[in-house]
């Protein structure tokens, strides 16, 4: 029942990427009413300052994952228990490592960066936020990377679910009892200890593990080899706000941040659908029937345009007004910001459409080949992005984002014409251009016949549910007249029992 797995994994990833969702709309709006536009800055500058230790991992989970999916297939536990001995080992390191990283930042933040809060304040909240991420790599990582591999990641979505809906529901306590972001923020911490208890137990229970104790080094050096993929998705989560940080001010990184939890949720639910399709390319690549791997990309390259296009037009279109009705009452800063909105909008969705292709090379282990385009892009991405935001704060970042991002696209679909002989870039193309041609009769009709004029509930609701209605019928029909083989092969795969 493989494809009954990768639905399941699909739906409990939904569901978790929705229940994200939520919670990335409701705590930062509690952050928001009871502490500012200042707090929810602070704590989102400090929050990317403290995943600058990815970059000591060193794309260290992608080599593990990888290597993973071979060993899991031919179930060589004794191979499997090597690599996530070797895994752990190297995740507590990089735990350790944090922990003096974190104390050195708390000591040097309020030094270096005017946040117009006490020293104390601002270190103690720097040793707060820490916490999810100490647990995370000292005890949860390598099993995840697991239940991940195995196309197990029900169980990771589900007890992150649980997790999510916990810190809602302890947030909004906490600020009805005694109003403090150390408090909100410690006790959304601690949580994450239910993370390695679940995942563990679930482990013992189904794998049949063995004490083998000896560290692969070859799956440690091959890290280097993921490292430059690293910084590349690093600088597109991070760069921005550590730019704004240094060159603006918290306010300008509280509504950066705002208009980052639509994209993030859009983001979110996308990466729920790829995440669980991920295993299937990578499998069918392994087997080397290109054939297959044909058929399997063309459907992944269809969800996830469909779902591209559809999702983030419609944010697009309806950013600014949804920001505006979040912050309504909010006024230590401006929130309409629509030509940021609309920016950031398709600088995230640029970085989305090249998933298949990113995700195809990355399953086949081909992170040493892909080091200098990874470079390449994190270098656009910073130089473009500090020459305009100076002069153009917000959009200066976002023109950075797309620069890059547009460049790794390009670059993806010509690796993947390289890996697959037998695949064409025109494929990719095609679909970018009728999907593009049919989006933009799209907008034009909804700016032109219904653009809302005023910010409400009401008015957002009713739009929302128009242009849904309108983009979900052009794509229809533009599916139905261009991608019948695709819909055939996705209703084949899901029913097929194999």
């Amino acid at each position: 029942m493989k494809n009954k797995t990768t639905l399941l994994n699909i739906i409990s990833n939904i569901i978790l990427q929705i229940t994200n969702i939520i919670a990335g709309f409701i705590i930062p709006k509690i952050i928001l009413s009871y502490f500012g536009s200042n707090v929810n800055g602070l704590v989102s500058s400090i929050l990317q300052f403290l995943s600058y230790i990815t970059l000591i991992e060193g794309g260290i989970s992608a080599v593990i994952m990888a290597s993973l999916y071979k060993p899991l297939n031919e179930k060589d536990y004794n191979r499997v228990s090597s690599i996530l001995y070797t895994s752990s080992n190297f995740y507590k390191k990089i735990g350790f490592i944090f922990i003096i990283y974190t104390i050195i930042l708390a000591i040097l933040y309020p030094i270096l960066f005017n946040t117009g809060f006490q020293y104390f304040y601002v270190f103690t909240l720097i040793i707060v936020l820490s916490i999810s991420l100490i647990i995370q790599y000292m005890f949860s990582l390598t099993y995840k990377n697991l239940l991940t591999s195995d196309k197990k990641g029900y169980v990771v979505s589900v007890t992150q679910t649980v997790i999510l809906i916990l810190t809602m529901l302890f947030s909004y306590i906490s600020v009805k009892v005694y109003p403090s972001i150390h408090i909100l923020k410690l006790l959304s911490g601690i949580l994450f200890v239910l993370q390695p208890i679940i995942y563990s137990s679930f482990i013992q229970r189904n794998y049949k593990l063995n004490n083998n104790k000896q560290e692969d080094k070859k799956l440690i050096s091959q890290r280097w080899n993921g490292f430059a993929i690293n910084i590349a998705a690093f600088i597109h989560n991070s760069t921005d706000i550590a730019i704004l940080t240094i060159f603006t001010n918290l306010v300008t990184v509280s509504i950066y941040s705002v208009y980052t939890i639509v994209t993030r949720g859009l983001k979110s639910i996308i990466d729920a659908v790829s995440s669980a399709l991920v295993p299937v390319i990578g499998k069918a690549y392994a087997s080397e029937d290109y054939n297959d791997l044909n058929i399997k990309l063309d459907l992944y390259e269809y969800i996830i345009f469909l779902l591209v296009f559809f999702m983030f037009t419609l944010a697009g279109l309806l950013i600014t007004p949804f920001v505006m009705i979040y912050t309504k009452g909010i006024t230590d800063a401006n929130y309409n910001q629509v030509l940021f909105g609309v920016l950031l909008v398709l600088s995230e969705a640029l970085y989305i459409i090249k998933f298949p292709h990113l995700n195809l090379a990355y399953s086949a282990n081909k992170f040493k080949e892909l080091t200098i385009p990874a470079f390449l892009e994190a270098g656009i991405n910073i130089i473009v992005s500090l020459i305009l935001v100076s002069k153009l704060g917000l959009i200066g970042v976002a023109i950075g984002t797309i620069c890059g991002m547009l460049y790794r696209m390009i670059y993806h679909v010509y690796f993947t014409s390289k890996m697959i002989e037998t695949r064409k870039q025109s494929i990719f193309y095609k679909k970018l251009l009728i999907f593009s041609c049919a989006t933009i009769i799209g907008i034009i009709i909804s700016i032109y016949l219904i653009s809302p004029t005023k910010f409400s509930i009401l008015s957002w609701i009713l739009h929302a549910i128009i242009y849904s209605l309108l983009f979900g019928t052009i794509y229809l029909v533009l599916s139905i007249v261009f991608f019948k083989k695709e819909l055939n092969y996705f209703k084949k795969y899901l029913f097929n029992r194999q």
